[in-house]
């Protein structure tokens, strides 16, 4: 994993005590510094960085920000796509799925409840929260994902009914 802090070098902010010495920074005014920080080990050290970097973008103030790039798991032999809930990453074949946030949960919905069957009005209500808008909505986020996801029969149809994740899905849902 990798972890990207984006903050003004002149920010007032707290300075920590390092064990060696930092060489100077360009004097551009304005200018940002990059620093990339590589975190490997277990899920409880990494969080524990990934707090201590919030409190340190905290107070660096609202012009830094800390920015994750997606850890990519192993590729399935199989061409499955692995869903991490916490992250709310989706990746197949070693690659980040882009997904939008209701492609997302609609995705991971099904795939924690794989075989069962679901109206448009039930997904309304668990994915989207509500039954505000038409029916027809379920459609459209169930082609959109379809296409992103490269395979049509991995959402199945059930005529009449509604919708369900095809019996042989390779989808994995990692929790931690």
């Amino acid at each position: 994993m990798s972890a990207l802090a984006v903050a003004h070098p002149h920010a007032a902010y707290p300075r920590p005590v390092l064990l060696r010495p930092v060489p100077p920074l360009p004097a551009e005014e304005g200018a940002p510094v990059t620093v990339t920080i590589s975190i490997s080990g277990g899920a409880d050290g990494r969080e524990r960085i990934l707090a201590a970097l919030r409190e340190l973008v905290d107070a660096a103030g609202p012009a830094a920000a800390v920015e994750l790039e997606p850890v990519a798991p192993a590729p399935r032999e199989d061409g499955g796509i692995q869903l991490d809930p916490r992250a709310r990453t989706a990746f197949r074949d070693g690659r980040l799925l882009e997904l939008s946030r209701l492609e997302y949960d609609l995705l991971l919905f099904l795939s924690r409840h794989p075989r069962q069957v679901f109206s448009r009005s039930q997904l309304l209500t668990h994915v989207w929260g509500h039954r505000h808008t038409t029916n027809r909505t379920v459609d459209v986020h169930v082609s959109r994902l379809r296409t992103k996801l490269d395979d049509p029969e991995l959402i199945t149809t059930v005529y009449g009914l509604g919708y369900r994740l095809a019996d042989d899905a390779p989808v994995t849902v990692v929790d931690r």
